[in-house]
């Protein structure tokens, strides 16, 4: 601890009277302990947290499972559709992906936020709905819809 706080004194330090020099060097004396104590704490959180890297990952892992058991539970109670895994897909029976699939370009309005029924009369959706046409209401969502179901498959019920 001496060696470091001669190597800590300026090069005018002889000149200096004796009580600035026994007040600079109880200064550097503390500064030097309260870094060594820093250090060892350090050192000492470190080792602890590598002791216990196990203990916290399964803790981590446990909160994980019982936040989405709870989801799944009130999923269950609010009358939703739950499956505990995803559904497995095989992907060797798929069709292949020719690229002939093209994106709908909302015709009216970009908003997702504006129901695309409102804009037009319910006699003119149910006249569209029965002439059959790909795209429903006034955005062209079917073509949407029937692109994800190309892709993805019909429909499945909500996984955690």
């Amino acid at each position: 601890m001496e060696q470091v706080i001669e190597q800590r004194r300026p090069p005018t330090f002889g000149d200096w009277s004796e009580p600035n020099q026994m007040l600079f060097d109880q200064q550097r004396y503390m500064g030097a302990s309260m870094e060594r104590a820093l250090k060892q704490s350090y050192d000492r959180h470190e080792q602890w947290n590598r002791a216990h890297m196990y203990a916290h990952q399964e803790e981590m892992n446990n909160r994980y499972f019982d936040y989405h058991k709870r989801l799944m539970h009130d999923a269950w109670h609010a009358g939703q559709p739950v499956t505990s895994d995803p559904p497995i897909v095989d992907y060797s029976t798929l069709p292949p992906y020719d690229g002939s699939v093209t994106y709908p370009n909302p015709p009216l309005h970009h908003s997702q936020w504006v129901d695309p029924y409102t804009s037009m009369g319910t006699q003119q959706a149910s006249q569209e709905g029965d002439q059959g046409g790909s795209s429903s209401g006034a955005f062209g969502f079917g073509e949407f819809s029937e692109m994800m179901t190309s892709i993805f498959g019909p429909p499945q019920p909500r996984y955690y």
